[in-house]
């Protein structure tokens, strides 16, 4: 049995006799895994061969991620950096969606989100082990997964920031109704 799903075990394609098959159809989770020198360390990854990105504020990528995965959908790895000068998500999509999606890449800036492409390196969490800043809340190669589609990532981000202005909106309005004078 692979000790993670990143075990290159894991991801034979060939199914083992009696066996129920390939164990990891998602060549973004192996591509992604490969790419790792250490498996236990955060490791730079460079953006555009393997993935591209959308980093977003911690608060909105959860709201949005809670959102894609109530919906039954294929979501692909997302990663998580709580460091304090951080403290955002990290949406994996499969490489090229930002150039041939230049609506969605067009939305994601207009929104002030952050992009990464061909040629931006970021930091990815530990596959295997445990960090207590960085981690995966969608692990690539793990069971359930697949490759999140930019219409589904795109129609949670609207909504997670919906949310977000109506809840900061009404938090803003409490605060002027309690001031005194």
């Amino acid at each position: 049995m692979p000790s993670s799903s990143c075990d290159p075990s894991f991801f034979d394609r060939q199914p083992r006799a009696g066996g129920p098959g390939p164990r990891c159809a998602d060549p973004l989770g192996y591509a992604l895994c490969a790419s790792y020198r250490d498996p236990a360390r955060v490791q730079p990854v460079s953006a555009g061969t393997t993935f591209d990105l959308v980093s977003v504020q911690m608060e909105t990528g959860l709201d949005a991620l809670d959102l894609m995965l109530r919906s039954g959908r294929p979501v692909g790895p997302v990663a998580a950096d709580a460091r304090v000068r951080v403290n955002r998500v990290g949406f994996l999509l499969p490489p090229a969606t930002l150039q041939t999606e230049p609506g969605f890449a067009w939305w994601c800036r207009r929104h002030g989100l952050r992009l990464a492409s061909d040629g931006d390196v970021v930091a990815l969490p530990p596959l295997v082990g445990e960090s207590t800043r960085m981690l995966w809340l969608v692990a690539p190669g793990a069971a359930e997964t697949g490759r999140t589609e930019p219409g589904l990532l795109l129609s949670a981000l609207r909504q997670a920031l919906r949310y977000r202005g109506r809840r900061e909106g009404l938090s803003s309005r409490e605060e002027r109704s309690d001031s005194i004078g």
